[in-house]
């Protein structure tokens, strides 16, 4: 499953970057390397977000099933989660690539932000649906491993590109340097996420939100 999602998602940015040109003066190689390096600490600065909101949700998911956290609590951490999901997604659908890049560079680093437009649109969607009792706990985990899959493509042209402009040695480029990738709920509270909502903590507290406005 995880090469099939790979190969569409690699289609998808060979078709789109097709589509780019270059017909700007070439860039120096300090901004070329200013350039990557902006471009990394943007997506780092998004790839913390997305993590820090999961890892709310989660946790207050956990304590709701154990009885420390109240349904209020709960819809509150749910519409972040989702909030800061579409809020991410925005933001790199306006990310935009110099076109003074070297050719190769600027390739890298748009096929990386159609892998990241592609990762955080999936996480936006997976994210409105967490509460949905038509979504059950296995279509909410197989997207957010497809948003994975998009998302470690999109890590692994941005390191690429670093190593093209001497930002990191080779070596090193295999390597996740993004931070964990912020995509599937790992605990077993993922179990608890869409499905049947009579058996769902998540719509049973939106429910019970809802009920009191």
């Amino acid at each position: 499953m995880k090469k099939t999602l790979y190969t569409i998602v690699l289609l998808m940015v060979m078709i789109l970057s097709a589509c780019s040109n270059n017909s700007s003066a070439p860039a120096s190689e300090e901004e070329v390397q200013e350039t990557v390096l902006n471009f990394y600490n943007e997506m780092s600065k998004f790839d913390e977000m997305g993590r820090s909101s999961l890892e709310n949700f989660n946790t207050t998911l956990t304590s709701y099933s154990t009885g420390a956290a109240t349904d209020k609590e709960l819809e509150q951490a749910l519409d972040s989660f989702q909030d800061t999901a579409s809020d991410i997604a925005d933001r790199v659908n306006d990310v935009k690539i110099s076109k003074s890049l070297p050719e190769d560079v600027e390739t890298l680093l748009r096929d990386a932000v159609i892998a990241f437009q592609s990762a955080y649109s999936i996480k936006e969607k997976a994210s409105q649906s967490a509460a949905s009792p038509e979504v059950t706990a296995d279509e909410f985990n197989a997207m957010n491993q497809q948003a994975d899959v998009a998302m470690l493509y999109g890590i692994s042209k941005v390191n690429q590109a670093r190593v093209a402009v001497g930002l990191l040695e080779e070596d090193s480029a295999a390597e996740t340097e993004l931070g964990s990738v912020p995509g599937t709920v790992v605990s077993t509270e993922a179990d608890e996420i869409g499905g049947n909502a009579a058996n769902t903590p998540v719509n049973s507290a939106t429910e019970s939100g809802n009920s009191a406005d």
